[in-house]
């Protein structure tokens, strides 16, 4: 008998260009563009994998390797192999490394010390869903209607009466989701701690605790493994391609994300992967929502996990550092005091010592997080009772607020794309502490009503920035598409007009976040 070795991750050399694929779904509504990406990045990844999948297939066939999984979120090939398979796939030219590791760390979630609580005599609104203004958006009308949010953690009680009126639904999936980790259709919560954030994004106060940002909103369920190992990663990438097209119904996937999980750096996760992956999901239109970590002991840049490190989809001109964008809107932990929780983890962060980005050195690195939420003494939907509740505190509980109020902006115009979400979050919310955006709030604490005010409904224009391009030529540049030390350049802009009314005279003004940055020319038209 041959042994396996588990968890084997077969990382190929070639990865689709973000760009490119942006450029390709541009203009695409939401669910076409979800399924189109899904079908360009197949295509893809089955023709730069079919060597690799071959050999694979030969050596399944002696016993050699069992449970071959292509994903194609990413370039990679999961399986488990022998030794020596592993050694041969490593000389392979397509092959850009194999992952191994399948060491025992500890637990992926950043979530606290879970309490029961005591449920209140009569009907109550948590403190988190009232601090946010949730409650006078719903007045509005806003309430999360018709928004699929992709819960990505321990699964869910689809059964608690507060969620069961309010969990995503497809024909070929009856229990709502996935379980990535035991390969079912059954994402049933074993642990609590999927069901609490499942809770807090869109339960509705049917057995007395209004504990959802957005009562209406559809829980799409994705249980993963949650012990920080290789195999989690993949399990993860394959709940993300899940949100974005699930296999037996392409078109009827999630709008956002919510993850409440995370590897902190010295567990060595594969951040260059996240960074690909993460621009995938936001070439789909689907932003993703994730804890920074409750690791405010550790000193940065290494302070928030990965991927709540993963650059965001828009720039604060308030943000430090030098870099591209990806699709992560960082979320961190605030108290009933609007003080930052003593766990929530601070920026900057830093991409300048991984291969294949090298940005954000550091110092000064990347701002991290981007806003922040409540997350201290959270109380909402029990995993082992379908009535009861429980209170726990972590960034994992921030998370869903953030998560909750973007359902309610969606449910208002649900063609926001990330960058635009993103922006909207950062502008309105609640400024603590440092003016401006800072290493432990982020711009501060979500405001609900503010941002779904903010938002362009229908019947409006609503603009959005698709693309920058430098342009650069001599003898003011060296023609490389990108600032300089020393150049002057121009700006191209492409914007996005995601209303239904056409816009016109459109004038927009550029500043700089950066001193070393001069604007000669502000205004464009």
């Amino acid at each position: 008998m041959i042994r396996l070795i588990d968890s084997v991750d077969i990382v190929l050399n070639k990865q689709f260009s973000p760009e490119l694929l942006a450029d390709l779904v541009a203009g695409m509504p939401k669910r076409a563009k979800q399924a189109e990406v899904a079908r360009i990045l197949k295509s893809f990844n089955t023709e730069k994998q079919a060597d690799l999948l071959g050999y694979l297939a030969a050596k399944e066939s002696e016993s050699r390797v069992e449970d071959v999984i292509s994903f194609w979120l990413v370039n990679m090939v999961y399986c488990k192999a022998s030794a020596a398979v592993i050694r041969e796939v490593e000389k392979r030219s397509d092959v850009y490394y194999v992952d191994a590791d399948m060491k025992y760390v500890p637990g992926l979630l950043p979530a606290l010390v879970a309490e029961d609580a005591t449920d209140a005599s009569g009907y109550e609104i948590t403190w988190g869903v009232q601090k946010i203004n949730a409650p006078a958006v719903w007045a509005l009308g806003y309430t999360g209607q018709g928004i699929v949010v992709g819960d990505i953690d321990t699964g869910c009680n689809y059964n608690h009466h507060d969620l069961r009126d309010h969990m995503w639904t497809d024909s070929h999936y009856p229990h709502h989701g996935w379980d990535f980790k035991d390969s079912d259709d059954d994402p049933m919560d074993n642990s609590g701690h999927g069901t609490h954030t499942a809770g807090t994004v869109a339960s509705d106060g049917t057995t007395g605790t209004q504990c959802g940002v957005a009562p209406d909103a559809q829980i799409m369920s994705c249980r993963v493994r949650t012990v920080a190992d290789s195999l989690a990663e993949s399990q993860i990438w394959a709940a993300m391609e899940f949100v974005i097209s699930p296999p037996l119904s392409p078109s009827n996937g999630g709008d956002l994300i919510t993850m409440s999980l995370g590897w902190r750096n010295a567990w060595h996760p594969r951040r260059k992967l996240w960074w690909d992956g993460c621009n995938n999901v936001g070439a789909a239109g689907v932003m993703m929502i994730v804890a920074a970590g409750n690791e405010r002991s550790t000193s940065p840049p290494y302070s928030c996990r990965t991927p709540g490190d993963v650059p965001p989809p828009w720039w604060n001109p308030q943000n430090v550092g030098t870099g591209a964008l990806s699709n992560v809107i960082s979320i961190g932990a605030t108290d009933s005091d609007d003080h930052y929780a003593s766990f929530s983890s601070r920026g900057p962060v830093e991409w300048g010592t991984v291969a294949g980005y090298n940005d954000y050195p550091y110092p000064p690195g990347l701002t991290r997080p981007d806003v922040s939420a409540p997350g201290v003494d959270v109380k909402s939907c029990k995993y082992n009772s379908n009535t009861g509740y429980t209170q726990m505190s972590g960034t994992s509980m921030a998370t869903p607020h953030t998560a909750g109020t973007v359902a309610l902006m969606l449910s208002k115009n649900p063609n926001l794309s990330p960058a635009v979400v993103d922006s909207i979050l950062e502008m309105t919310a609640v400024d603590l502490g440092s003016s401006g955006k800072d290493m432990d709030h982020g711009a501060g604490r979500i405001d609900a009503l503010v941002a779904v005010n903010y938002v362009t409904g229908s019947g409006r224009p609503d603009l959005g920035m698709e693309s920058v391009t430098v342009i650069d030529p001599p003898p003011g540049g060296n023609n490389n598409g990108r600032v300089d030390p020393g150049e002057t350049a121009k700006l191209e802009m492409t914007l996005h007009n995601y209303g239904d009314v056409t816009c016109y005279n459109t004038v927009g003004t550029l500043v700089s976040g950066d001193v070393r940055l001069t604007v000669s020319d502000p205004t464009g038209t």
